[in-house]
């Protein structure tokens, strides 16, 4: 292959002065321009959560960007430890079902919770873990004891490229990466402004269980295992114009090449299957062939297959905030800026697009799995809780933006693995439940072996909603996309975990249905006695999830005019479950009893029990007041701080509360800056200066769970009515929570329920204009806190809750304008 020598620009327009211990000279250093689009940072990496993420969904790496020693921490997602576990749930379990609820009744917690852990946890290991695929570890030749100067590392969210710059000795030499989607690979390209100046060593490793070879003349394989039957390998060619390449032994040494393309490629032999136990073929064979198919094109072909494939989803919104100018400060200095209070809108913005980068970066539509809790990216052999997909948050939190923000595809990996839960499912609910058990469960996590089983201990091992939950996005994808032949795909899914709670539900002592044994995710009750324990009956996020749930299947149900008799039953349970309560101190009560205040932690980071708020819509601030105020009494006494996820989630409550300045202020504090990585569980939440979501360590659910907070600040459509036809069509609110730090700004592209496309334009904190486009030609009702005026439409305003109502009868493929009167 013939290299080009076109070098690309780098995203920057202007020189800065260096800083962080590099040296300060002028020189011909690129001009990079400066964007809204753009993180950069004026010094490499020193630790993981300083680097830089790339990723086309399956194959993503870290950049750390040191001009001498550059580290390269690839991943590969399907690359999970040990095997599945079929057998892993506890045999005898069902048959100690009555007991513990009996003793649930009898109010004898303690003796419930040793029952529960002893009879209705899982009895084996819980091992797997996502896991690193390894390194590609780069040595340089650099002219001796000359500084470095106009260093520059930046990733352009834009282009999803990034890359580092420098100057050593009047020679510039830049270093430019991207994964790409379109060609299945990790493509890097080096140039140097004076010939000859590339003078390398690099070599493939991992942590265990690999083994390097190098093909001549200039290729290395890694290949191994991780711990079980899954096999993974990795491929590196590098070619060179000018100078030679040649083996040293287990790597490649470069003499003074004139600019060099290095490419990789990599695969392992998951395959999707539960039936087949997640066995495939050897990935030698695939891997090579993708190696084959980029060598075949030139570095500008990749490099535009690439930015084309990934603009076509990045593109759909695009976010300003206010008219401010970019500020002339790398993003670390901004992170900090931000947190401490100082004005910068723009940069909400750009953590908002960055967290759709990640997005796109870590769950492409033929990804085999979705994003992880850590989305693609991981250092290790044993990750930060596994890196798995607990299902009392992390898992759906990765994706409430997926819809919201235009990206319903990236949404498919995510449900295609939840549909891939039903066969074990079926197993662990029979097990529990009883043999005659109908549908299918799972609980508290799953993982890349389709995991259903308990946990092994409690609080948090035994969880009654995570098929509930997990289902809930099943229909949001229908909910968006309005696409039938896709919903009579899921429905059966859909309708099997409705069978399973419908099935399992109990009367409580006043003839309403609620779950037990019940909990609330890793939180436990003081009781007014002040016996403490976390299982009980009738936890509301339980009862939430399952009342959430009936509600979809009953509308899918009739979306697709079929399963009427099923339909009708649904509803009349659904309408059995107990209803949420209010406590004595006016705040929506977690238990079935009001225990609430006796609690030794009243700023436990989960607040499950307002599912009902978000994301569910049982609760909604126009339409049940006295329970959103209840609501809101909650996450007074919740407090605002907790860990990263948890204030992302609480960035969400406010805005559906309509408080857009409470949301603004989570989000202020989830922007803080830290370097925090050992686990804590309480009040430490930040961000990282690459923008990562700190929990601590690193949870990517807290830069999804902002992305989708933002979102709910600027569009809601979760509330519905009854349209002519009979049928629920939804309500689009219009700038429900704009919080006053946004007086102006412009989105478009956001999506809504019902199969609307959105876009809006504010000044002085009021609506200005904007348009919805209908793609399914549905009914719809438009809210706003000011008047509009519709183009072409004879739509008569109606008023109430100091709200202005417009009721719309769609078109499908027809844009409606709008601007304020």
């Amino acid at each position: 292959m013939k290299l080009n020598f076109i070098t690309s620009l780098l995203s920057i327009s202007m020189l800065f002065n260096v800083g962080l211990g590099y040296a300060q000279t002028k020189s011909t250093a690129p001009l990079l321009l400066l964007n809204n689009k753009t993180l950069w940072y004026k010094s490499p990496a020193k630790v993981w959560e300083e680097a830089l993420p790339i990723g086309n969904g399956q194959f993503g790496a870290m950049i750390f960007g040191d001009p001498l020693k550059e580290r390269l921490q690839l991943n590969e997602i399907t690359l999970w430890s040990d095997h599945p576990q079929p057998d892993a749930d506890r045999a005898d379990a069902f048959q100690y079902l009555d007991t513990i609820r009996k003793t649930i009744r009898n109010k004898d917690y303690k003796r419930a919770q040793q029952l529960t852990r002893d009879h209705f946890t899982s009895p084996a290991p819980y091992d797997a873990s996502y896991q690193t695929l390894g390194d590609l570890n780069m040595k340089f030749k650099l002219p001796d004891n000359k500084p470095v100067s106009n260093y520059r590392r930046w990733l352009d969210i834009d282009q999803a490229t990034a890359g580092v710059s420098f100057l050593v000795d009047g020679t510039r030499y830049q270093r430019e990466l991207f994964s790409s989607a379109a060609d299945k690979a990790i493509i890097q390209h080096l140039t140097a402004s004076k010939r000859g100046s590339l003078s390398l060593k690099l070599g493939l490793s991992r942590l265990e269980r690999a083994q390097t070879k190098f093909v001549a003349p200039n290729k290395l394989i890694l290949t191994g295992n991780a711990g079980g039957k899954l096999t993974y390998e990795l491929q590196l060619t590098i070619l060179n114009s000018g100078g030679t390449v040649k083996a040293s032994g287990n790597e490649l040494e470069v003499e003074n090449a004139d600019e060099l393309l290095i490419v990789m490629t990599a695969g392992t032999s998951y395959l999707p299957d539960y039936s087949k136990l997640f066995q495939g073929k050897d990935p030698h064979a695939l891997v090579s062939q993708q190696m084959a198919n980029a060598l075949a094109k030139s570095y500008p072909v990749l490099k535009q297959n690439h930015i084309k494939e990934y603009q076509k989803y990045f593109h759909r919104v695009n976010f300003e905030l206010g008219s401010n100018k970019v500020p002339n400060l790398p993003t670390d200095q901004r992170l900090k800026n931000y947190g401490n209070g100082l004005a910068d809108p723009s940069f909400a913005a750009l953590f908002y697009q960055y967290g759709r980068y990640l997005l796109i970066s870590s769950s492409r539509p033929d990804n085999l799995l979705p994003s992880n809790s850590q989305g693609l990216w991981g250092d290790g052999l044993d990750l930060p809780w596994k890196c798995d997909y607990k299902s009392n948050i992390n898992y759906e939190m990765n994706y409430w933006p997926a819809e919201q923000s235009n990206l319903s595809e990236m949404h498919l990996p995510m449900i295609r693995l939840t549909q891939t839960l039903v066969a074990p499912g079926t197993k662990t609910a029979k097990t529990y439940y009883g043999p005659e058990t109908p549908g299918w469960f799972y609980g508290y996590t799953t993982n890349g072996w389709a995991w259903t089983s308990p946990g092994a201990d409690l609080p948090w091992g035994v969880f009654n909603g995570g098929s509930g939950w997990a289902c809930q996005h099943l229909w949001e994808h229908y909910a968006f996309t309005r696409d039938k032949t896709y919903l009579k795909s899921i429905y059966p899914t859909l309708k099997g975990a409705a069978e399973f709670y419908m099935a399992t539900m109990v009367k409580d002592e006043k003839g309403f249905l609620i779950t037990s044994p019940s909990t609330s995710p890793e939180n436990y009750f003081v009781t007014d006695d002040k016996k403490s324990g976390s299982v009980t009956e009738g936890a509301t996020m339980e009862k939430s999830i399952i009342w959430d749930l009936l509600n979809n299947v009953s509308q899918a149900a009739s979306a697709l005019n079929e399963d009427k008799a099923f339909r009708n039953r649904v509803l009349k349970i659904r309408d059995q479950i107990s209803p949420l309560k209010i406590g004595k101190a006016g705040q929506l009560m977690e238990w079935n009893e009001d225990w609430d205040l006796n609690t030794n932690d009243p700023h436990h980071r989960h607040v499950s029990h307002l599912f009902a708020l978000h994301p569910g819509r049982q609760i909604t601030a126009l339409g049940t007041p006295e329970l959103a105020n209840a609501a809101r009494k909650t996450l007074e006494l919740r407090g605002d701080d907790g860990t990263g996820w948890s204030i992302a989630w609480k960035e969400n409550f406010w805005a559906r509360l309509r408080d857009g300045d409470h949301a603004h202020k989570l989000l202020s504090n989830q922007l803080r800056a830290t370097y925090q990585t050992e686990t804590i569980m309480a009040d430490a939440g930040g961000t990282y200066p690459n923008l990562f979501d700190a929990h601590p360590p690193f949870q990517i659910d807290g830069n999804f769970g902002a992305v989708s907070g933002m979102t709910e600040m600027l569009l809601q459509s979760m509330e519905t009515y009854t349209s002519a036809n009979g049928r629920d069509a939804y309500i689009l609110d219009l700038l429900p929570a704009l919080p006053t730090a946004w007086p102006s700004g412009n989105i478009t592209g956001l999506k809504a329920r019902g199969g609307f496309e959105v876009s809006l334009k504010w000044k002085d904190g009021k609506l200005h204009s904007g348009t919805i486009k209908s793609l399914s030609g549905e009914p719809f009702k438009i809210r706003t806190s000011n008047q509009i005026k519709i183009k072409g439409a004879n739509a008569i305003a109606r008023k109430a809750d100091g709200n202005f109502m417009y009721s719309m009868q769609s078109k499908k493929d027809i844009t409606y304008s709008f601007s304020s009167m």
